[in-house]
This record gives C-alpha cells, sequence and structure tokens, in this order.
C-alpha cells in the first residue's frame, strides 16, 4: 500500500509539474520526492493511527469452543 500512495503522490506532482511549465529535471526532483513523502508518510500512519487488533489466547480458546 505504501508504494501505491506514494506512486499516486508522484503522479500528482507530474501532472503539476506539466501543467505549470516546469523544466523536466525538476519534474522528476518533485516527483522522486513525492514518492519518497508518500511512502514515509503512509508507513507513519500505520504506525501512529492504525488500528491493532491483538487478541489473547484465552479469546481464541473462547471462541473456539
Amino acid at each position: 500500500m505504501p508504494k501505491l500512495i506514494g506512486l499516486l503522490c508522484a503522479l500528482v506532482a507530474l501532472a503539476a509539474c506539466v501543467l505549470s511549465g516546469v523544466e523536466p529535471l525538476t519534474s522528476v526532483l518533485r516527483a522522486v520526492l513525492a514518492f519518497v513523502v508518500g511512502m514515509v508518510g503512509t508507513q507513519i500512519w500505520y504506525v501512529f493511527f492504525a488500528t491493532r487488533i491483538e487478541y489473547s489466547k484465552e479469546e481464541e480458546r473462547g471462541q473456539g469452543s
């Protein structure tokens, strides 16, 4: 999932650069930066905000009966 979010960020950055008429090298650098920021941001989201469900062994035993 982080790669997908990073790819979407990179595509948005490239589209914005093309529409604004920025130099090609600058456009690619911005897209790479957006890709990295998207990947890191997604990882941070998973670490801090995604809910984790942890079952104890007692709950697993209770559901199996």
